[in-house]
């Protein structure tokens, strides 16, 4: 092809409209990862899991519970209080340690609490210290860090 019969309008189009191309594309898939990415967890210290720790975010009442005896390989149950919620999920993790997949949907019973039955797994190490992150609709993340027994 020959580079004298090319149109100079054309190539400047392409020279310009190329490079905003690509900002756009970036602009578009950094706006979609911010528009995905969880929410920063607020830590819910809870010295009495079995009560209950009650957080307050924004206009709304949060409590979460466990049950009183939380040992490793013996399933325990999780709720959640979270008036007009539809959806709860929670995870469990170790600091700097790697326990595998721990995730679980609650599920609401009769009276709007969720719920869900939860085992976790042994450590190795002896180490009994975990850290449950709960997400409520996609909107709020809690992190509440309690211990099992032995």
């Amino acid at each position: 092809m020959n580079l004298e019969r090319r149109n100079p309008m054309k190539i400047k189009w392409l020279a310009l409209g190329l490079p905003l191309l690509i900002v756009a594309i970036t602009a578009l898939v950094l706006w979609r990862e911010a528009e995905t990415s969880p929410p920063l967890a607020v830590n819910l210290p809870c010295p009495t899991p079995a009560a209950g720790c009650t957080t307050q975010i924004g206009n709304r009442s949060i409590t979460i519970g466990l049950d009183d005896k939380l040992k490793a390989l013996q399933p325990f149950q999780v709720w959640v209080k979270a008036p007009g919620t539809d959806k709860v999920q929670a995870s469990f993790t170790m600091v700097d340690m790697n326990m595998g997949f721990n995730l679980y949907t609650l599920r609401p019973d009769k009276d709007g609490v969720f719920r869900a039955q939860v085992t976790l797994p042994a450590c190795v190490s002896g180490r009994r210290e975990w850290v449950m992150t709960v997400d409520i609709d996609k909107a709020t993340r809690l992190a509440v860090p309690f211990s099992t027994e032995l």
